[in-house]
Parts: structure tokens; C-alpha cells; sequence
């Protein structure tokens, strides 16, 4: 059970890191970004280019597909959700779902990435942590691998956390989506703040996409199930909530690991996209969302 809980741990860190992207993105443009398992991927296709083409560490890797999927997101914003929002969220929203299909059919034609997912460099080849809770039972082993997964995940929301709450600019990015007018009135470019949040949601899921890729391989035709499973989370958890995507995104890891291994990934795919009805219906607003909460 301890191991099957490891191992949904690792995969949600994943979708939490997927959910709070999206939840991201919705504040700044009042869109829903479907493209984040996409991009997802191909951050971790990135990786393994600069990895194979420059023959450098997997954490060099690492920046330089975070910072490409920061880029990517100035460009998606810029190209993609600006024009489009001129026809409302909705029209915005339709297009991140274009963008799904020009990502997946995309990143199939480069010849080093196809539509094939590749194995990538481990985050620190070491051996894996063995733990004897009691005499008697099997050993609990961690992979070490998702011990990296869990601190780089730490890592990422610590440094979100002391942007958004301690610096001038992230201030400034959530007054711009929390009263655009307002934000305007003194001063702050709006149109600017949303390019950056956009560019930080799709560089999370490009960071997502990499910390995850040594233990379910880069690249492939998954990216829409991530980002479903990540919209999963983040209503888990309320998708007003930072705290509640992750939260969301390691439930719904457990989750999955748990009837996978119980009944099969036929059955454990039904059930959490069901999860995702049953939250709409009975607690909209999520585990961690107010009761009170107003949505415009």
C-alpha cells in the first residue's frame, strides 16, 4: 500500500504542477489553457534535445526547458490567446484546444522527438532508499526518483510562492487578474502581466513534463490525458486555489495508483475523469474553494 501511495505521489506531482498552470492561466486571461499536457510534452522533448545535442547535465536540461516553456508561453499568449480573446474567454479557450492537435501533430514530425515517448537521464543516479518498518513485512522501497520529483515539486512552489508574495512584479501580476481596471488605473501594464503568467504556466508544465520524464519517459501521445487529469486536480482541490491544484493533483495521483493497481487502468481512467462530475456537482467549488466564492 505505502509503495502503491509512493508511486501516486510521484505521477500527481506531476498533475498538481499541470493544475496550478492552469489555474494560472485562468486568472490572468479568464481562459481555460487545454494545451498544458501538451506542452508538458514537449518541455521534456526539449530536455532530451539539449541533453543528446549538447551532451550537458540533466539540470542544465532542466533550466533550459523551463525557460523554453516560459518563451513558448510569451509566444502562445501573444500569438494564440491574445487575438482569440478578442472573441471572449470562449473563443480563447477553443483555441488552446487548437493548440493540442498543432503541438501533438507537431512535435510527431521532428525527426529526433516522433510520436514515440524516449527514456530520459535520471535526475541523480543513485540507488533507490530502502526502509524496514517491521520485522516481518517487505521492505518499503523509494525510488529515487521520486524523491527528486518531490523536492524539485518543492522547489517549484517555493519559488512561485516567494515571487507572487515577496517581489514588486508578482504583486503586480495578481492585482492585474484580480481587478484589471484597477491595475490600469495605477499604472500596471495588464497586457504584459498576462503574457507573464502565461508564460509561467506553460514553463510549470514544461518543468512538469522534465522532473517526470525518468520515470514515464518523454515525449509521446499522452499530453491531453495529462491535461485532463490536471483539470481534474485543479477542481479537486478548487481551481481558484494554488494550494488546492497541488493538493488536487496528488489526490488524484493516489488515486489512480491505487485502482490501477486494484482493477487495471481500464477501470482507473473512468474513475477519475467520474471524479471530475462528482466535484462539479456536489463541491464546485473544491476541497480548498469557498463556499462564497464569485465567479465573473
Amino acid at each position: 500500500m505505502l509503495q502503491l501511495l509512493i508511486a501516486g505521489l510521484t505521477v500527481g506531482s506531476e498533475y498538481g504542477l499541470i493544475a496550478l498552470g492552469i489555474h494560472i492561466i485562468l486568472r490572468a486571461t479568464r481562459a481555460v489553457s487545454f494545451a498544458q499536457g501538451e506542452f508538458a510534452i514537449v518541455g521534456g522533448l526539449i530536455a532530451l534535445s539539449i541533453v543528446d545535442a549538447l551532451h550537458v547535465s540533466v539540470w542544465i536540461a532542466l533550466a533550459g526547458a523551463t525557460l523554453a516553456g516560459f518563451a513558448l508561453g510569451i509566444a502562445f499568449e501573444r500569438v494564440v490567446l491574445r487575438p482569440a480573446g478578442r472573441a471572449g474567454e470562449t473563443g480563447a479557450t477553443i483555441a488552446t484546444i487548437g493548440t493540442v492537435f498543432v503541438l501533438l501533430y507537431g512535435h510527431a514530425l521532428v525527426p529526433s522527438w516522433g510520436s514515440e515517448p524516449h527514456p530520459f537521464t535520471p535526475f541523480w543516479p543513485s540507488s533507490n532508499v530502502t526502509l524496514s518498518l517491521s520485522k516481518g513485512e517487505p521492505p518499503l522501497v523509494i525510488p529515487a526518483q521520486s524523491i527528486w520529483v518531490a523536492a524539485l515539486l518543492a522547489v517549484a512552489l517555493v519559488a512561485l510562492y516567494l515571487f507572487f508574495e515577496r517581489t514588486y512584479y508578482g504583486k503586480a501580476i495578481r492585482a492585474a487578474a484580480d481587478n484589471p481596471l484597477g491595475a490600469r488605473l495605477i499604472g500596471i501594464d495588464v497586457r504584459s502581466t498576462r503574457a507573464i503568467s502565461v508564460g509561467l504556466g506553460i514553463a510549470l508544465a514544461a518543468y512538469a513534463g522534465t522532473i517526470i520524464g525518468p520515470i514515464t519517459l518523454v515525449g509521446g501521445a499522452a499530453g491531453f490525458a495529462l491535461t485532463i487529469k490536471g483539470f481534474v486536480a485543479a477542481i479537486l482541490g478548487g481551481l481558484e486555489s494554488p494550494v488546492g491544484c497541488v493538493a488536487g493533483g496528488l489526490v488524484v495521483g493516489v488515486l489512480e495508483a491505487l485502482v490501477t493497481a486494484q482493477f487495471g487502468n481500464d477501470v482507473a481512467e473512468p474513475i477519475v475523469y467520474a471524479l471530475l462530475l462528482v466535484m462539479l456537482l456536489v463541491r464546485p467549488q473544491g476541497l480548498f474553494g469557498r463556499r462564497d466564492a464569485v465567479r465573473d
